[in-house]
């Protein structure tokens, strides 16, 4: 165990990233006492906002996007900062760029690395800087915390401090957390509610998903990272959970796989699911 608090540090693009991918891990070291910032790229007002971008569709060119922009913003973030505070993250920030911009600049860098000099933090986690073959704002959002994290452990320019990153972990792309946070991340889900991210969905992507990853390792839910840097130790690692694993019954690892919560997590008041969205099949036929 680390002789420390640890300081973790989250780069995500949008404010649902903060802890859609990571939530249940970033939890658990909030709990610990460790301290976790979490900072988004952009506010995603423009891309996330999905009642707005509705409005859109329905009004194209009637609607001044401009004129809503302000308040779309303040929703985003009242809602990412809601739902951080139920996993107990309280230090949660954006550094405001347009979520349009979805190409590298050195501003973006320049902030992050500014964040980092800040925050000094243990272990960094962020997006895959190639989700998506790195066609998307994810991808992006990674590339600038790993040249981040280059700038920040340079003598720098001018008076500005230095600060090594240790530990760089991405977000697994294709996954999106012990089964005690599990009912924290579906309620953190539940505010956000200008993507429709809660009621129903919350709760079947946290199964879908979170339930996939976790039944790959023997347990009920479970969150995926990859490793930046190489890992080294003296011993090779291996867990009390390791052990129980490889010496338990075969019962008792499919009875942890089995568990449900997400989908028994109650749904917020006016907050359901509808057949009336689904699509026909005659409608897939081509």
């Amino acid at each position: 165990m680390p002789s420390r608090p640890l300081r973790l540090l989250m780069v995500g693009s949008h404010p649902a990233d903060t802890f859609d991918q990571a939530g249940g891990t970033l939890a658990h070291h909030a709990a610990q006492g460790d301290q976790v910032t979490a900072v988004t790229l952009t506010t995603g007002a423009r891309s996330h906002h999905w009642q707005l971008i509705d409005q859109k569709r329905k009004l194209q060119e009637e609607l001044d996007v401009e004129g809503l922009l302000e308040q779309a913003v303040k929703e985003k973030m009242d809602e990412v900062r809601k739902a951080a505070a139920i996993l107990g993250l309280h230090d949660v920030r954006t550094l405001g760029f347009e979520d349009d911009e979805i190409l590298l600049t050195r501003e973006m860098v320049e902030a992050v690395a500014d964040v980092i000099r800040e925050v000094r933090p243990d272990i960094m986690i962020t997006h895959h800087p190639y989700e998506l073959g790195g066609l998307k704002l994810h991808a992006t959002t990674g590339q600038a915390a790993i040249y981040a994290s280059q700038q920040a452990m340079g003598a720098g320019r001018g008076r500005k401090t230095t600060h090594y990153v240790s530990k760089i972990f991405f977000m697994n792309p294709m996954g999106y957390m012990g089964h005690n946070v599990i009912d924290k991340k579906v309620r953190a889900m539940d505010m956000i509610s200008s993507q429709y991210y809660g009621g129903a969905y919350s709760r079947k992507c946290h199964e879908i998903s979170d339930g996939h990853t976790g039944g790959l390792a023997y347990v009920a839910y479970g969150e995926a990272f990859q490793a930046f840097f190489p890992e080294c130790g003296y011993t090779l690692p291996f867990s009390e959970a390791d052990i129980r694993k490889a010496e338990g019954l075969s019962e008792e690892g499919m009875a942890r796989r089995s568990e449900i919560v997400a989908a028994r997590m109650p749904l917020p008041e006016g907050m359901g699911f509808s057949s009336e969205h689904r699509i026909a099949p005659e409608q897939y036929r081509t």
